[in-house]
């Protein structure tokens, strides 16, 4: 056993050790709290109970920012878009008033050109009228197969119209033969065709022609000018229409020709004045 004196000592330095492996203790166990003090702010913080309105409040001025940033990116593109609309509608605009003005171009030049057509038809027209100023043409004589086509033009002329003989044996004609129609009514004799070499003389027969119009009628014969086929068919609506005005009205009708007008004339009475009539009209 050590002396009392080395007891005493050792006693000492345990208790020594003991009280600083308490501080040391102490001391770490204070670290330790100090270490986890933040997480546990930290995990505090994190809990969405324990701060909800800050959140909210932060994520609804988040939204707002991105809404008022999409908002702003969208009326960007609206105001470009409205600009490329303008524009195009402007480009539109202006490519309509040109089409516009060509179109009123075209169409002018359409009815120039149209007329310009019209002209040069109506002057051979007139042409081909001029060609048979000395015919005429006689319908409704009867046809035999040993006929002289000209012995029957001067005979219906002393005869029926009531033209000299002297006169009728002095007419020259060019040429006398009957004429064959392409659509022949059965029961019907082609047309004969003369052609005068005066046209004094031609003008005479017809005038004898036109004052002897009713008794003509009477007997199914009647002279007539050379037409073209176009005029033909005009001066045979009118023909039917002046039939319909004498059997139902009693009125006297004439059918006049100019240049290529023709026309039909009616009257009351040889008191009164020629109307002109059209084929629409109702007298």
């Amino acid at each position: 056993m050590p002396p009392p004196k080395i007891q005493r000592q050792r006693q000492g330095r345990t208790t020594s050790s003991l009280q600083k492996s308490t501080d040391i203790q102490r001391f770490m166990n204070t670290r330790s709290e100090t270490s986890q003090q933040p997480s546990d702010e930290s995990a505090s913080t994190s809990n969405p109970t324990m701060a909800d309105g800050e959140w909210r409040t932060v994520l609804s001025d988040s939204l707002k920012k991105t809404e008022n940033t999409i908002c702003a990116r969208l009326i960007t593109k609206i105001d470009d878009l409205r600009k490329d609309l303008n524009e195009v509608s402007d480009r539109v605009t202006g490519l309509e008033h040109t089409t516009q003005v060509h179109e009123t171009q075209i169409q002018d030049d359409k009815n120039r050109h149209d007329d310009q057509i019209k002209k040069i038809q109506d002057a051979i027209l007139l042409d081909r009228v001029y060609q048979r100023k000395y015919n005429l043409l006689l319908y409704g004589i009867p046809e035999s197969r040993e006929e002289n086509a000209e012995t029957c033009v001067r005979d219906f002329i002393h005869s029926k119209l009531g033209l000299d003989q002297a006169k009728v044996d002095a007419i020259l004609f060019a040429n006398v033969h009957r004429l064959p129609r392409v659509k022949k009514l059965p029961g019907t004799d082609n047309p004969i065709i003369m052609k005068f070499i005066s046209y004094p003389m031609r003008e005479e027969v017809f005038r004898l022609a036109r004052q002897n119009g009713p008794k003509l009628r009477d007997m199914r014969v009647s002279l007539r000018s050379d037409l073209p086929p176009e005029l033909k068919a005009i001066r045979g609506k009118l023909a039917s229409k002046a039939y319909d005005i004498r059997k139902n009205q009693g009125h006297q009708t004439r059918i006049t020709e100019r240049g290529i007008a023709v026309t039909l004339e009616v009257r009351e009475s040889s008191e009164r004045p020629w109307k002109r009539v059209c084929l629409g009209d109702n007298p």
